[in-house]
């Protein structure tokens, strides 16, 4: 679907060949462990639960980027990524019991994301993001075909309502958010293209409420706030440094 948008607008070309690697495995390997993680989490835990854990992810975005010297972290943004790691601690583990299966894959989910949105940001400097979608999203396609076969959880015989869910999903939620995504990444970097994103556990979780009557402890919502505001407190307090230095 993407790819016809592309070539009709004549904007699809071949990556050089680094980058096609990147790319290739940004899709192949991070973008198809992260959904794996993240979609198998939600058979253990709620998604209020999986959301907000998951959402730790832009604490080690920006702490991945000072490792790799791509931004600085001062002692105030240091506190608040530690902020954000006890938040996640009072989500997963609110009456100090063993943690789930649930809590353990979000969290895996968050740190392939992590290493999804650190390579994705190095790439786009070099290739437009509605083009490096169209490789991530094929690779992980492939990924997702091949998983499918090898465990036969792949069916084609479901319903019409089934396939016209499964048709939007795709369209909006996936080839549309990963285009925007790729997008807004390439134009304000890594931390703030997270902090926008933040809309998405709010809406996650005012819906699992509504929707699948989900419930969070009081202990929990403070630890979701906590990792929400520590997420929104990265690009406030955040200090990129200049595009160049990236590159050397």
């Amino acid at each position: 679907m993407l790819g016809t948008l592309l070539a009709a607008s004549r904007k699809l070309f071949l990556p050089k060949r680094m980058d096609l690697l990147a790319l290739i495995v940004l899709g192949a390997l991070c973008y198809f462990l992260e959904s794996t993680f993240f979609f198998s989490a939600l058979l253990f835990s709620p998604v209020a639960i999986v959301a907000l854990v998951f959402y730790i992810y832009p604490a080690f975005v920006t702490f991945g980027a000072y490792l790799l010297g791509w931004e600085r972290v001062s002692r105030r943004l240091a506190g608040v990524i530690i902020v954000a790691l006890i938040g996640l601690v009072l989500v997963a583990n609110p009456f100090g019991t063993v943690i789930g299966w649930g809590v353990f894959l979000a969290l895996a989910s968050a740190i392939t994301y992590t290493t999804y949105v650190l390579g994705g940001s190095k790439v786009l400097r070099r290739v437009r993001g509605e083009v490096a979608s169209f490789y991530v999203m094929g690779a992980g396609s492939v990924s997702f075909g091949i998983a499918g076969t090898l465990t036969g959880s792949i069916r084609l015989n479901s319903d019409v309502s089934a396939w016209f869910w499964l048709l939007t999903i795709t369209a909006l939620c996936t080839v549309l958010a990963v285009a925007g995504f790729f997008m807004g990444l390439s134009r304000i970097g890594p931390s703030r293209a997270s902090l926008i994103s933040l809309i998405e556990p709010v809406t996650s979780v005012l819906l699992s409420l509504a929707i699948f009557g989900d419930k969070l402890t009081t202990t929990q919502w403070l630890g979701g706030l906590m990792i929400l505001a520590s997420a929104a407190f990265t690009t406030i307090y955040g200090k990129r440094l200049p595009p160049e230095s990236a590159l050397k």
